[in-house]
């Protein structure tokens, strides 16, 4: 393979849109509507394009069992373009060991381009190992994987997005911690491809971060604890504990998933189902990692391509039936930020049997144990907005977890959409007294 090719060793591959043809400028603006990611710059890019082997030198040394259980990679997909789903499935085939790849099951969520229909089913043809699931209607993320879990066979099931690109060495961190405790719930370093050049971005383990989430029930991204580095003795390689996980891509026990009660099936499209499942790990027994010798490219998008039809607030009802289920107190938090706007988020009691079968912890021993560098409300010396009245500016602490010890910043708001600077919003969450 030509690695002077467009995109090739994961180099960005831009377009000088004035160069273009007036069909060709078509087909880049109707590439953008369609996928709000460029198309037109996926489709110059071979489906197999080639990769660097970016992982760290210690990770190269690590030994991995000799008999780890096979992998059923479970990829659901809606409308999503060719040249990247095409992308998506050859970078697994091609870079996990024949001996560990059982089987890649596409679970198609009622798609509507006529791409994904015949073409694709012809396509597909060639390859043994990859089998094709239509869902009969709109079913959504998690009851769209609920059918791949059904049909797949091997003893771990990987859950992969429809535009990702998997790297050397990707599956093997994965599972072996699962194959020495069926508990244990891996996620892989998620990289960044641009979603405009289709640049692969590389994270070095020294730089992993983990999940965690704040009172609106959003996921967030942070560094890795000083508590977590002793724990791993500054051992970068190691895997990570990590209170909550991004969602789009995690490797599991196909039992485990099972004994957990695999998804909320009363969740809707997308949305809420990573913390969920998250808190649900955690609560209840097992333990959520991530494995920085393992990493996989995901193309970003600012917001999803896909309509969710006249379903209203499918977000907010699906974080309302987590919080109903697994947050305890906590949930009055998470209510204050919608208003105690619940809204009709359907039954739960399934759930809440699930939690008490389970023998599941609180909520309170997750943020102890789990987060306890997430700052609750109730435990503030003081909370709410500091503004100037003569000047657009604010006060934010600049660090982290509110040290009370050291000087909070001024930022200035001007013309800033909701008083946001740097992705922080001016509010004050913990102030000293002598301030």
């Amino acid at each position: 393979m030509d690695t002077n090719g467009p995109g090739e060793l994961g180099k960005p591959f831009k377009v000088n849109k004035s160069l273009l043809t007036p069909e060709e400028k078509l087909e880049f603006e109707e590439g953008w509507r369609i996928n709000n990611f460029n198309e037109f710059v996926s489709n110059k890019i071979s489906v197999q394009r080639t990769l660097l082997d970016y992982r760290d030198k210690q990770c190269l040394t690590v030994k991995y069992s000799n008999n780890l259980p096979e992998v059923s990679v479970v990829i659901t997909f809606h409308n999503e373009a060719w040249s990247v789903l095409l992308r998506s499935i050859y970078s697994i085939l091609n870079r996990t060991p024949p001996s560990l790849l059982k089987e890649v099951i596409l679970v198609d969520d009622f798609s509507t381009m006529e791409h994904l229909k015949g073409p694709l089913e012809e396509f597909l043809i060639r390859f043994k190992k990859v089998k094709l699931i239509r869902a009969p209607r709109r079913q959504g993320l998690t009851r769209g994987r609920i059918l791949g879990y059904k049909a797949a066979v091997g003893e771990i099931v990987v859950f992969l997005d429809s535009h990702i690109e998997c790297t050397e060495g990707w599956v093997e961190p994965l599972i072996d911690p699962i194959a020495k405790n069926w508990t244990t719930v891996m996620t892989p370093v998620i990289d960044v491809i641009d979603s405009d050049t289709f640049q692969y971005s590389f994270l070095p383990a020294e730089t992993t971060s983990v999940g965690g989430f704040d009172w609106s029930l959003s996921f967030t991204w942070h560094g890795i604890p000083e508590s977590e580095k002793k724990r791993r003795k500054y051992q970068h390689h190691l895997p990570v504990r990590s209170p909550t996980m991004a969602g789009g891509l995690f490797a599991i026990s196909r039992k485990y998933f099972e004994y957990l009660g695999t998804y909320d099936e009363g969740m809707d499209i997308w949305g809420g189902e990573n913390l969920e499942i998250s808190f649900r790990i955690w609560m209840c027994g097992g333990t959520l990692l991530t494995a920085p010798c393992s990493h996989i490219g995901h193309v970003f998008r600012k917001s999803p391509p896909y309509s969710w039809g006249s379903k209203a607030n499918v977000v907010r009802n699906n974080n309302v039936r987590m919080a109903e289920v697994w947050l305890d107190e906590f949930k009055e938090y998470f209510y204050q930020h919608i208003n105690y706007t619940l809204g009709d988020y359907g039954d739960v009691s399934s759930r809440k049997s699930l939690r008490e079968r389970l023998k599941c912890r609180s909520f309170d021993w997750f943020l102890v144990n789990v987060y306890p560098e997430l700052i609750v409300p109730a435990e503030a010396l003081y909370s709410g907005e500091i503004r100037s009245k003569t000047q657009p500016l604010c006060l934010e602490s600049p660090h982290r977890y509110g040290d009370v010890n050291k000087p909070l910043k001024l930022f200035y708001c001007h013309g800033l959409k909701g008083n946001q600077v740097n992705g922080y919003y001016c509010r004050l969450e913990k102030l000293s007294l002598n301030s």
